[in-house]
């Protein structure tokens, strides 16, 4: 903890076992943000039951397959042209609270973690920052949007996906930026420059 506080203290100069830890930890997380990218596709994606971020959280309405042939022999029911509203089920209440219970108690830490990690990269401060509160905007607007397209309307579906977007990519850059400085010694795109 004292390397945190250290305003000169850089990434790279942390010890090989502390650069395992750390490294550990990166590449786990980048994992861990490529799986909920494919969840997140497995739920709301083309591939899905639900078919979008809306129907997933709301419910939906459609209509039903056309009727089988009967079975040979058996009887013929005339159920008329027009087709019935099929409604497939919404997110619980209850199933939400679980999801964001869950999910207050984890991504904080995890984003807490690479944050501490990003801070000690090469990078001048003001990116930093951007980057960081990026992160924790994003987090935030992601676990709001399940409670906003279930109860405030359809209409803020778009929340959902645009969060998603920014949260992975912000914080797969605030991952791999620490792994890359912590064994070359640098940061990326930036040379041992002060913080401004």
């Amino acid at each position: 903890m004292r390397q945190f506080a250290s305003s000169g203290f850089r990434i790279w100069n942390l010890s090989p076992e502390a650069k395992l830890v750390y490294t550990g930890f990166g590449l786990l997380a980048l994992l861990a943000l490529a799986v909920s990218v494919m969840l997140y596709e497995d739920m709301v994606g083309p591939r899905s039951t639900a078919g979008s971020i809306d129907a997933y959280y709301v419910g939906r309405e459609g209509t039903p397959p056309p009727n089988a042939a009967p079975a040979a022999g058996g009887p013929k029911i005339e159920l008329g042209d027009e087709p019935r509203p099929v409604l497939g089920p919404s997110v619980s209440y209850r199933k939400l609270l679980e999801t964001t219970h869950f999910h207050l108690f984890t991504v904080p830490i995890f984003v807490l973690v690479i944050a501490h990690l990003f801070m000690m990269t090469g990078l001048g401060t003001r990116t930093k920052v951007w980057l960081i509160a990026l992160g924790w905007l994003s987090s935030a607007a992601h676990l709001a949007a399940p409670w906003l397209v279930r109860y405030a309307g359809r209409g803020w579906a778009w929340l959902f996906a645009a969060s998603g977007i920014v949260m992975a990519v912000t914080l797969t850059v605030m991952t791999a930026v620490p792994i890359v400085s912590m064994w070359t010694g640098r940061s990326p795109r930036a040379a041992d420059k002060p913080a401004a």
